[in-house]
């Protein structure tokens, strides 16, 4: 595939633009097709936000691609502003003074490639202009299963057995963008059925899903994450899926719930499983509370794939693993014999990077018996050891096995996890 900076100047040759031209409109025809130009790009490489950010010269334009920003286009300056502006007008965004003074907020549907693509549009002023990040979210994108988001065998048959229950608080943890949206969209896929009333409450609707009741949330019209929650205990929902627990009226909501015998999904942002047991005490939950109402939480996050047109074995990584393995616990090695230590040396597929995809890594806490009694003693560390002994793998050591496994470096697995399974 051509680089972005190649078809850029393709296009630019074709418009019979040269480099000196004043751009000023944004319905310029060279514009226009820049817009798609950048979008299709998006598409194809799989991006999940690009950022045109102005500078002094001119705007550069990067792509968030396997979690990452990577920076694949700059444009002069006589092209940045109708592009910005042109980008805003499509998304019914201010482009005046007053517009180009404040941040706004933004969508448009847009169809690149036969593909119809639901852009969210945000913009921030800064010295030299608009910055816009775009987040791409492709409606002909198939929603992916559980199966294949990277669960190991083990971990997935514990995580069906949690979301078949009639009732409880699931929680799924971790930073933006680490998945969760897309393992709770998996889960409420596996349970749906002609029998099972669902209700979401979402912000932003990402995937419609078909036997679903989507809710959109809207805090301008008084439409929250509380009050919609509030309204889905009196539709006779069995099992409701609330976005994001923001705060304690959300959470002490969503506790009563799943005591009164519904099944509730959620997310929250902390950094392992076992942390957010802290968080939801630091939210003003009773102990009592969580232990009764709490059944289980997944953290998740992505590492990159190695990219399997430039692998190459790379055995020393074993020696590395191990002695991260004995921080956790582990006195011996988690995988199987022989280990497929890999490294993807960069090549074209992969711009470079030597991956190319990215694969979850997955930590799942059950509260059982003694789980709870830690809960009760608010002891975040006694829940973290009471874990490990029960069987708990951590993320560490899930991402580990994969790095064994040829799926992944040890090197991304700690750029990805940092400080996460720390107890």
């Amino acid at each position: 595939m051509p680089t972005l900076r190649e078809q850029y100047d393709e296009l630019r040759m074709a418009s019979g633009a040269s480099t000196q031209r004043p751009t000023s409109s944004e319905n310029d025809p060279f514009i226009v097709r820049l817009i798609q130009l950048l979008l299709s790009h998006g598409v194809q490489t799989k991006a999940s936000d690009i950022h045109v950010e102005p500078t002094r010269t001119g705007a550069r334009v990067r792509y968030r691609i396997d979690g990452l920003l990577q920076e694949l286009l700059l444009v002069p300056e006589e092209i940045r502003d109708p592009l910005i502006r042109a980008v805003k007008t499509k998304a019914s965004l201010a482009t005046d003074f007053v517009g180009r003074s404040k941040p706004q907020d933004g969508r448009i549907d847009f169809q690149v490639d036969g593909r119809m693509l639901d852009l969210r549009l945000s913009s921030f002023p800064t010295m030299f202009g608009d910055v816009l990040a775009i987040r791409i979210l492709d409606r002909n994108a198939p929603l992916l299963k559980l199966e294949q988001l990277g669960f190991p065998p083990e971990l997935l048959q514990q995580f069906f057995q949690l979301i078949h229950r009639p009732n409880g608080l699931f929680l799924v943890t971790g930073p933006a963008g680490s998945g969760k949206t897309t393992t709770l969209y998996g889960a409420l896929e596996k349970i749906r059925s002609p029998q099972i009333k669902i209700v979401t409450l979402e912000d932003p609707v990402e995937y419609q899903l078909d036997g679903v009741d989507q809710s959109q949330m809207s805090p301008q019209i008084g439409l929250t994450f509380a009050s919609g929650l509030r309204a889905a205990l009196r539709q006779d929902a069995n099992v409701i899926l609330v976005g994001e627990i923001r705060d304690k009226e959300t959470v002490e909501i969503a506790v009563r719930a799943a005591l009164t015998g519904h099944l509730v999904f959620s997310t929250l942002h902390t950094k392992n499983a076992c942390g957010t047991v802290s968080r939801l005490l630091d939210m003003g939950v009773e102990p009592h509370l969580i232990a009764s109402a709490l059944s289980g939480v997944m953290a998740i996050r992505l590492v990159r794939l190695v990219c399997t047109h430039c692998a190459a074995a790379d055995p020393q990584e074993e020696q590395v693993a191990v002695k991260l393995l004995s921080t956790i616990g582990h006195a011996q090695p988690t995988w199987t014999s022989p280990a497929q230590f890999r490294r993807g040396k960069g090549c074209g597929a992969c711009n470079q990077t030597g991956y190319r995809g990215r694969t979850g890594v997955f930590e799942l806490l059950v509260l059982k018996d003694e789980l709870r009694l830690a809960v009760l003693e608010r002891s975040t560390t006694s829940l973290f050891k009471h874990a490990i002994a029960s069987g708990m793998r951590t993320m560490l050591a899930d991402g580990l096995e994969k790095a064994a496994k040829g799926l992944t470096t040890v090197e991304e697995v700690l750029r990805v996890l940092g400080e996460a399974d720390e107890g």
